[in-house]
Protein backbone atom coordinates (compact mmCIF):
# COMPACT_ATOMS: atom_id res chain seq x y z
CA UNK A 1 0.00 0.00 0.00
CA UNK A 2 1.38 3.54 -1.02
CA UNK A 3 0.82 5.88 1.73
CA UNK A 4 1.98 9.00 -0.32
CA UNK A 5 -1.47 8.68 -2.18
CA UNK A 6 -3.46 9.32 1.00
CA UNK A 7 -4.38 13.05 1.32
CA UNK A 8 -2.89 15.18 4.26
CA UNK A 9 -5.31 15.50 7.05
CA UNK A 10 -4.07 18.53 7.72
CA UNK A 11 -5.37 19.87 3.68
CA UNK A 12 -8.70 17.97 4.78
CA UNK A 13 -9.12 19.39 7.93
CA UNK A 14 -8.40 23.05 6.31
CA UNK A 15 -10.88 22.26 2.78
CA UNK A 16 -13.66 21.27 5.08
CA UNK A 17 -13.18 24.45 7.42
CA UNK A 18 -13.07 26.58 4.09
CA UNK A 19 -16.13 25.11 2.85
CA UNK A 20 -18.18 25.33 6.22
CA UNK A 21 -17.08 28.60 6.41
CA UNK A 22 -17.81 29.84 3.01
CA UNK A 23 -21.61 28.46 3.59
CA UNK A 24 -22.00 30.12 6.84
CA UNK A 25 -20.72 33.60 5.74
CA UNK A 26 -22.54 33.45 2.60
CA UNK A 27 -26.06 32.70 4.12
CA UNK A 28 -25.30 35.28 6.93
CA UNK A 29 -24.25 37.42 3.90
CA UNK A 30 -27.98 36.67 1.91
CA UNK A 31 -29.46 37.17 5.03
CA UNK A 32 -28.20 40.96 5.95
CA UNK A 33 -28.97 41.57 2.03
CA UNK A 34 -32.51 40.83 2.74
CA UNK A 35 -32.85 42.65 5.71
CA UNK A 36 -31.04 45.71 4.10
CA UNK A 37 -32.99 45.58 1.01
CA UNK A 38 -36.17 45.70 3.10
CA UNK A 39 -35.00 48.40 5.17
CA UNK A 40 -34.22 50.64 1.70
CA UNK A 41 -37.46 49.94 0.17
CA UNK A 42 -39.46 50.86 3.37
CA UNK A 43 -37.42 54.08 3.54
CA UNK A 44 -39.69 55.55 0.25
CA UNK A 45 -42.11 55.89 2.93
CA UNK A 46 -40.34 57.81 4.98
CA UNK A 47 -41.68 61.84 6.22
CA UNK A 48 -40.62 64.74 4.08
CA UNK A 49 -37.62 66.74 4.46
CA UNK A 50 -35.58 63.98 5.61
CA UNK A 51 -33.11 65.55 8.43
CA UNK A 52 -29.24 65.06 7.68
CA UNK A 53 -29.27 62.24 10.29
CA UNK A 54 -31.74 60.03 8.85
CA UNK A 55 -30.01 60.49 5.23
CA UNK A 56 -26.83 59.39 6.54
CA UNK A 57 -28.44 56.31 8.28
CA UNK A 58 -29.61 55.38 4.96
CA UNK A 59 -26.57 55.91 3.13
CA UNK A 60 -25.37 53.18 5.85
CA UNK A 61 -27.95 50.88 5.19
CA UNK A 62 -27.24 50.95 1.16
CA UNK A 63 -23.60 50.39 2.08
CA UNK A 64 -24.27 47.13 4.13
CA UNK A 65 -26.40 46.12 1.16
CA UNK A 66 -23.63 46.39 -1.24
CA UNK A 67 -20.96 45.20 1.49
CA UNK A 68 -23.15 42.04 1.38
CA UNK A 69 -23.13 41.69 -2.31
CA UNK A 70 -19.46 41.48 -2.36
CA UNK A 71 -19.26 39.35 -0.12
CA UNK A 72 -21.44 37.20 -1.90
CA UNK A 73 -19.74 37.36 -4.89
CA UNK A 74 -16.49 36.91 -3.32
CA UNK A 75 -17.36 33.06 -1.98
CA UNK A 76 -18.75 32.52 -4.79
CA UNK A 77 -16.03 33.60 -7.04
CA UNK A 78 -13.34 32.23 -5.01
CA UNK A 79 -14.64 28.97 -3.16
CA UNK A 80 -17.56 27.90 -5.08
CA UNK A 81 -16.83 28.29 -8.65
CA UNK A 82 -13.06 28.87 -8.17
CA UNK A 83 -12.40 28.78 -12.30
CA UNK A 84 -12.54 32.49 -12.36
CA UNK A 85 -9.34 34.47 -12.77
CA UNK A 86 -7.49 35.83 -9.29
CA UNK A 87 -8.16 39.15 -11.32
CA UNK A 88 -11.54 39.59 -10.87
CA UNK A 89 -11.52 38.11 -6.84
CA UNK A 90 -8.83 41.10 -6.65
CA UNK A 91 -11.24 43.55 -8.62
CA UNK A 92 -14.03 42.09 -6.07
CA UNK A 93 -11.46 43.20 -3.07
CA UNK A 94 -11.52 46.67 -4.59
CA UNK A 95 -15.17 47.29 -5.05
CA UNK A 96 -15.72 45.48 -1.31
CA UNK A 97 -12.89 47.95 0.33
CA UNK A 98 -14.78 50.85 -1.29
CA UNK A 99 -17.65 50.21 0.89
CA UNK A 100 -15.93 49.41 3.97
CA UNK A 101 -14.52 53.29 3.61
CA UNK A 102 -17.61 54.20 2.30
CA UNK A 103 -19.43 53.33 5.82
CA UNK A 104 -16.67 54.36 7.87
CA UNK A 105 -17.14 58.04 6.31
CA UNK A 106 -20.91 57.65 6.67
CA UNK A 107 -20.37 56.94 10.75
CA UNK A 108 -18.04 59.75 10.66
CA UNK A 109 -20.35 62.34 8.95
CA UNK A 110 -22.98 61.16 11.43
CA UNK A 111 -20.57 61.80 14.31
CA UNK A 112 -19.28 64.97 13.47
CA UNK A 113 -22.97 65.99 12.80
CA UNK A 114 -23.91 64.54 16.16
CA UNK A 115 -20.98 66.34 17.86
CA UNK A 116 -21.62 69.60 16.04
CA UNK A 117 -25.14 69.57 16.58
CA UNK A 118 -24.81 68.76 21.08
CA UNK A 119 -21.38 70.79 21.41
CA UNK A 120 -22.07 73.63 19.08
CA UNK A 121 -25.97 74.04 19.17
CA UNK A 122 -25.30 77.13 17.14
CA UNK A 123 -24.01 75.94 14.22
CA UNK A 124 -26.44 73.04 13.87
CA UNK A 125 -27.39 74.29 10.48
CA UNK A 126 -24.13 73.97 8.81
CA UNK A 127 -24.46 70.81 7.88
CA UNK A 128 -26.82 71.41 5.13
CA UNK A 129 -28.63 68.21 3.45
CA UNK A 130 -26.39 69.53 -0.10
CA UNK A 131 -23.42 68.97 1.88
CA UNK A 132 -24.37 65.43 3.05
CA UNK A 133 -25.22 64.78 -0.68
CA UNK A 134 -21.91 66.17 -2.02
CA UNK A 135 -20.17 64.13 1.13
CA UNK A 136 -22.22 60.86 0.16
CA UNK A 137 -20.84 60.81 -3.39
CA UNK A 138 -17.31 61.70 -2.35
CA UNK A 139 -17.23 58.58 0.44
CA UNK A 140 -17.81 56.33 -2.70
CA UNK A 141 -15.99 58.33 -5.81
CA UNK A 142 -12.58 59.09 -3.65
CA UNK A 143 -12.49 55.71 -2.30
CA UNK A 144 -13.08 53.72 -5.61
CA UNK A 145 -10.63 55.53 -7.32
CA UNK A 146 -8.15 55.27 -4.90
CA UNK A 147 -8.02 51.74 -4.16
CA UNK A 148 -8.38 51.27 -7.96
CA UNK A 149 -4.97 53.18 -8.53
CA UNK A 150 -3.18 51.24 -5.02
CA UNK A 151 -4.18 47.71 -6.71
CA UNK A 152 -2.72 48.73 -10.10
CA UNK A 153 0.37 50.42 -8.86
CA UNK A 154 1.66 47.95 -6.66
CA UNK A 155 2.80 44.99 -8.54
CA UNK A 156 1.50 41.81 -8.23
CA UNK A 157 -2.10 43.08 -8.74
CA UNK A 158 -4.49 44.54 -11.65
CA UNK A 159 -1.78 45.89 -13.73
CA UNK A 160 -1.29 42.80 -16.53
CA UNK A 161 -2.67 42.68 -19.44
CA UNK A 162 -6.25 43.22 -20.41
CA UNK A 163 -7.10 39.98 -21.27
CA UNK A 164 -6.22 38.30 -17.44
CA UNK A 165 -10.09 39.28 -16.18
CA UNK A 166 -11.08 36.19 -18.11
CA UNK A 167 -7.60 34.45 -18.19
CA UNK A 168 -8.20 31.44 -15.42
CA UNK A 169 -4.54 32.07 -14.62
CA UNK A 170 -4.39 36.11 -14.70
CA UNK A 171 -2.97 37.39 -11.72
CA UNK A 172 -1.86 33.98 -10.55
CA UNK A 173 -0.20 34.04 -6.64
CA UNK A 174 -1.83 37.12 -5.60
CA UNK A 175 1.43 38.18 -5.31
CA UNK A 176 0.31 41.98 -4.14
CA UNK A 177 -1.08 40.51 -0.05
CA UNK A 178 2.70 39.82 0.30
CA UNK A 179 3.96 43.37 -0.14
CA UNK A 180 3.81 45.28 3.63
CA UNK A 181 3.33 48.69 2.38
CA UNK A 182 0.20 47.54 0.32
CA UNK A 183 -0.79 46.21 3.70
CA UNK A 184 -0.11 49.56 5.59
CA UNK A 185 -1.63 51.61 3.19
CA UNK A 186 -5.02 49.73 2.89
CA UNK A 187 -5.33 49.19 7.06
CA UNK A 188 -4.30 53.13 7.70
CA UNK A 189 -7.25 54.83 7.05
CA UNK A 190 -9.67 52.65 8.41
CA UNK A 191 -7.49 53.13 11.75
CA UNK A 192 -7.52 57.38 11.25
CA UNK A 193 -11.46 56.96 10.65
CA UNK A 194 -12.50 54.89 13.55
CA UNK A 195 -9.76 57.36 15.76
CA UNK A 196 -11.51 60.38 14.77
CA UNK A 197 -14.86 58.59 15.44
CA UNK A 198 -13.84 57.59 18.62
CA UNK A 199 -12.18 60.92 19.52
CA UNK A 200 -15.94 62.87 18.83
CA UNK A 201 -17.92 60.44 20.57
CA UNK A 202 -15.57 60.66 23.86
CA UNK A 203 -15.41 64.58 23.65
CA UNK A 204 -19.70 64.53 23.40
CA UNK A 205 -19.57 62.23 26.44
CA UNK A 206 -17.91 64.50 28.74
CA UNK A 207 -19.43 67.34 27.32
CA UNK A 208 -22.92 65.93 28.13
CA UNK A 209 -21.82 65.08 31.41
CA UNK A 210 -20.45 68.97 31.99
CA UNK A 211 -24.14 70.08 30.82
CA UNK A 212 -25.89 67.52 33.16
CA UNK A 213 -24.46 69.21 36.18
CA UNK A 214 -25.38 72.70 35.08
CA UNK A 215 -28.57 73.32 36.46
CA UNK A 216 -29.21 76.58 34.20
CA UNK A 217 -28.38 74.49 31.33
CA UNK A 218 -31.19 71.30 32.04
CA UNK A 219 -33.31 71.10 29.20
CA UNK A 220 -35.33 68.01 29.68
CA UNK A 221 -37.05 67.06 26.06
CA UNK A 222 -33.64 67.75 24.23
CA UNK A 223 -31.61 65.88 27.22
CA UNK A 224 -33.60 62.52 26.39
CA UNK A 225 -33.62 63.31 23.00
CA UNK A 226 -29.47 63.74 22.10
CA UNK A 227 -29.82 60.92 24.85
CA UNK A 228 -31.37 58.74 22.86
CA UNK A 229 -29.74 59.52 19.51
CA UNK A 230 -26.64 59.13 21.04
CA UNK A 231 -27.06 55.58 22.12
CA UNK A 232 -28.25 54.86 18.71
CA UNK A 233 -25.00 56.00 17.09
CA UNK A 234 -23.19 54.74 19.88
CA UNK A 235 -24.25 51.26 19.17
CA UNK A 236 -24.13 51.63 15.59
CA UNK A 237 -20.19 52.45 16.30
CA UNK A 238 -19.88 49.75 18.86
CA UNK A 239 -21.20 47.07 16.34
CA UNK A 240 -18.43 48.82 13.54
CA UNK A 241 -15.81 48.53 15.65
CA UNK A 242 -16.69 45.04 16.85
CA UNK A 243 -16.75 44.37 12.76
CA UNK A 244 -14.04 45.75 11.50
CA UNK A 245 -11.27 45.68 14.02
CA UNK A 246 -10.94 41.73 13.78
CA UNK A 247 -10.89 42.02 9.64
CA UNK A 248 -8.31 44.51 10.45
CA UNK A 249 -5.82 43.63 12.64
CA UNK A 250 -5.72 40.01 10.99
CA UNK A 251 -4.95 41.82 7.81
CA UNK A 252 -2.07 43.98 9.49
CA UNK A 253 -0.84 40.37 11.57
CA UNK A 254 1.75 39.23 8.99
CA UNK A 255 3.60 42.89 9.44
CA UNK A 256 4.77 41.61 12.92
CA UNK A 257 6.73 38.94 14.10
CA UNK A 258 3.64 36.41 14.87
CA UNK A 259 3.08 32.97 13.34
CA UNK A 260 0.09 32.09 13.96
CA UNK A 261 -0.23 28.15 12.83
CA UNK A 262 -2.55 27.62 9.53
CA UNK A 263 -5.68 25.95 11.18
CA UNK A 264 -5.72 28.52 14.03
CA UNK A 265 -5.30 31.39 11.18
CA UNK A 266 -7.99 30.07 9.41
CA UNK A 267 -10.25 29.80 11.95
CA UNK A 268 -9.63 33.29 13.05
CA UNK A 269 -10.91 34.49 9.25
CA UNK A 270 -14.12 32.82 9.11
CA UNK A 271 -14.46 33.90 13.01
CA UNK A 272 -13.73 38.01 11.94
CA UNK A 273 -15.46 37.72 8.69
CA UNK A 274 -18.71 36.27 10.27
CA UNK A 275 -18.63 39.26 13.17
CA UNK A 276 -17.62 41.86 10.40
CA UNK A 277 -20.81 40.27 8.50
CA UNK A 278 -23.33 40.20 11.26
CA UNK A 279 -22.43 43.92 12.09
CA UNK A 280 -24.43 44.50 9.00
CA UNK A 281 -27.47 42.61 10.22
CA UNK A 282 -26.64 43.98 13.24
CA UNK A 283 -27.24 47.59 11.99
CA UNK A 284 -30.40 47.20 10.53
CA UNK A 285 -31.98 46.06 13.48
CA UNK A 286 -30.57 48.84 15.37
CA UNK A 287 -32.06 51.00 13.29
CA UNK A 288 -35.85 49.46 13.36
CA UNK A 289 -35.35 49.21 16.96
CA UNK A 290 -33.87 52.61 17.80
CA UNK A 291 -35.10 55.44 15.13
CA UNK A 292 -39.01 56.11 15.00
CA UNK A 293 -39.05 57.33 11.33
CA UNK A 294 -38.14 54.03 10.42
CA UNK A 295 -40.53 52.04 12.06
CA UNK A 296 -43.13 54.15 10.86
CA UNK A 297 -41.81 54.05 7.52
CA UNK A 298 -42.48 50.10 7.60
CA UNK A 299 -45.50 50.66 9.04
CA UNK A 300 -47.09 52.46 6.49
CA UNK A 301 -45.36 49.46 3.85
CA UNK A 302 -46.83 46.64 6.52
CA UNK A 303 -50.22 48.80 5.71
CA UNK A 304 -49.93 49.09 2.06
CA UNK A 305 -49.00 45.29 1.65
CA UNK A 306 -52.13 44.06 3.75
CA UNK A 307 -54.34 46.29 1.56
CA UNK A 308 -53.45 44.77 -1.10
CA UNK A 309 -53.68 41.48 -0.38
CA UNK A 310 -57.22 41.92 1.34
CA UNK A 311 -58.27 43.08 -1.82
CA UNK A 312 -56.63 40.81 -3.73
CA UNK A 313 -57.87 37.62 -1.78
CA UNK A 314 -61.30 39.04 -0.52
CA UNK A 315 -63.83 36.77 -1.82
CA UNK A 316 -66.81 37.25 0.31
CA UNK A 317 -67.43 41.14 -0.44
CA UNK A 318 -66.75 42.21 -4.28
CA UNK A 319 -66.27 46.07 -2.58
CA UNK A 320 -63.78 46.57 0.22
CA UNK A 321 -65.19 50.02 1.61
CA UNK A 322 -63.15 52.19 3.09
CA UNK A 323 -64.70 51.83 6.48
CA UNK A 324 -63.09 48.24 6.31
CA UNK A 325 -59.93 49.38 5.37
CA UNK A 326 -59.90 51.93 8.17
CA UNK A 327 -60.82 49.06 10.75
CA UNK A 328 -57.59 47.04 9.31
CA UNK A 329 -55.20 49.18 10.38
CA UNK A 330 -54.91 50.88 13.84
CA UNK A 331 -52.23 53.38 14.00
CA UNK A 332 -49.69 53.26 17.32
CA UNK A 333 -49.69 55.80 19.89
CA UNK A 334 -46.20 56.35 19.21
CA UNK A 335 -46.70 57.11 15.98
CA UNK A 336 -49.42 59.32 16.80
CA UNK A 337 -47.05 60.99 18.80
CA UNK A 338 -44.24 61.20 16.40
CA UNK A 339 -46.96 62.79 14.15
CA UNK A 340 -48.06 64.83 16.37
CA UNK A 341 -44.58 66.32 17.46
CA UNK A 342 -43.62 66.46 13.43
CA UNK A 343 -46.15 68.78 13.25
CA UNK A 344 -45.42 71.18 15.88
CA UNK A 345 -41.90 71.38 15.28
CA UNK A 346 -42.71 72.36 11.74
CA UNK A 347 -45.29 74.58 12.86
CA UNK A 348 -42.86 75.97 15.38
CA UNK A 349 -39.87 76.60 12.33
CA UNK A 350 -42.45 78.21 10.06
CA UNK A 351 -43.50 80.95 13.30
CA UNK A 352 -39.57 81.33 13.67
CA UNK A 353 -39.34 81.75 10.12
CA UNK A 354 -42.01 84.31 10.30
CA UNK A 355 -41.33 85.83 13.05
CA UNK A 356 -37.67 86.59 11.56
CA UNK A 357 -39.14 88.49 8.68
CA UNK A 358 -40.87 90.12 10.98
CA UNK A 359 -38.00 91.09 12.74
CA UNK A 360 -36.07 91.91 9.36
CA UNK A 361 -39.20 94.21 8.18
CA UNK A 362 -39.31 95.70 11.52
CA UNK A 363 -35.55 96.89 10.97
CA UNK A 364 -36.24 98.28 7.85
CA UNK A 365 -38.76 100.28 9.10
CA UNK A 366 -36.62 101.67 11.44
CA UNK A 367 -33.90 102.20 9.03
CA UNK A 368 -35.89 104.12 6.36
CA UNK A 369 -38.87 105.16 7.38
CA UNK A 370 -38.20 108.25 8.31
CA UNK A 371 -37.22 108.54 4.32
CA UNK A 372 -40.15 107.25 3.42
CA UNK A 373 -42.27 109.48 5.89
CA UNK A 374 -40.86 112.52 4.45
CA UNK A 375 -41.65 111.13 0.48
CA UNK A 376 -45.29 110.56 1.98
CA UNK A 377 -46.07 114.03 3.41
CA UNK A 378 -44.47 115.90 -0.19
CA UNK A 379 -47.24 113.54 -1.63
CA UNK A 380 -49.71 115.07 0.14
CA UNK A 381 -48.49 118.26 0.16
CA UNK A 382 -48.74 118.67 -3.79
CA UNK A 383 -52.29 116.81 -4.00
CA UNK A 384 -53.58 119.05 -1.36
CA UNK A 385 -52.40 122.64 -2.95
CA UNK A 386 -54.57 124.26 -5.10
CA UNK A 387 -53.90 124.67 -9.07
CA UNK A 388 -51.90 127.18 -10.43
CA UNK A 389 -53.67 129.50 -12.54
CA UNK A 390 -50.85 130.75 -14.10
CA UNK A 391 -49.90 127.24 -15.35
CA UNK A 392 -48.40 127.17 -18.92
CA UNK A 393 -49.91 126.00 -22.05
CA UNK A 394 -49.06 122.62 -23.06
CA UNK A 395 -46.75 122.28 -25.48
CA UNK A 396 -48.29 121.53 -28.79
CA UNK A 397 -46.55 119.51 -31.36
CA UNK A 398 -45.37 121.41 -34.42
CA UNK A 399 -46.80 120.56 -37.89
CA UNK A 400 -44.02 120.73 -40.79
CA UNK A 401 -44.90 123.49 -43.63
CA UNK A 402 -45.27 120.98 -46.23
CA UNK A 403 -48.96 119.23 -44.48
CA UNK A 404 -49.65 122.94 -43.53
CA UNK A 405 -49.63 123.95 -47.09
CA UNK A 406 -51.26 120.35 -48.24
CA UNK A 407 -54.20 121.57 -45.04
CA UNK A 408 -54.34 125.02 -46.09
CA UNK A 409 -54.99 124.15 -50.13
CA UNK A 410 -58.38 122.82 -49.71
CA UNK A 411 -59.85 125.53 -47.47
CA UNK A 412 -58.74 128.30 -49.98
CA UNK A 413 -60.03 126.09 -52.93
CA UNK A 414 -63.46 126.35 -50.80
CA UNK A 415 -63.27 130.01 -50.37
CA UNK A 416 -62.96 130.46 -53.83
CA UNK A 417 -65.71 128.31 -54.69
CA UNK A 418 -68.16 130.28 -52.23
CA UNK A 419 -66.90 133.64 -54.11
CA UNK A 420 -67.58 132.63 -57.18
CA UNK A 421 -70.81 131.39 -56.27
CA UNK A 422 -71.66 134.58 -54.63
CA UNK A 423 -70.56 136.67 -57.73
CA UNK A 424 -73.09 134.83 -60.29
CA UNK A 425 -75.80 135.03 -57.91
CA UNK A 426 -75.37 138.91 -57.58
CA UNK A 427 -74.75 138.85 -61.62
CA UNK A 428 -78.26 137.19 -61.69
CA UNK A 429 -79.67 139.57 -59.83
Amino acid sequence: MNYTDQPNPVEVLMNQLTNIGAVTVTFLSVVALIVNLYLLNCSRYLRRPIGVNLRLCVTLTASDALCAICYILTYLINIFFSDFSNCTSLLLEVFKLTTFTASVITLLALALNHYVGIVYPLHRNAITPKTVKCTIALAYIIPLTAYLLIFVVFPGGLRTSPFSLINSEGCKGNLIYRNAWFRVTLTTPFIIFVGLISFLYLHILIHMRNVSRDPLLKNNKNKRSNRKLLITLMMLAGSACLGWLPTTLLFVQPLFPIIIPPIPRLCLGVFAQTLHVSKLIADAFIYASRLVEIRYSMWIFKTKVTKYFTRKFDSNNDVFSQDDEDKTQVMPPEFLRYLSETKENRSVRSKRVKNEFDSVSTENKKRYGSEKQKRVTRLTENRLQPPNIHQPVKNIKSVPLSKQKSLDTPKKLSANNNSITNNNNDDQC
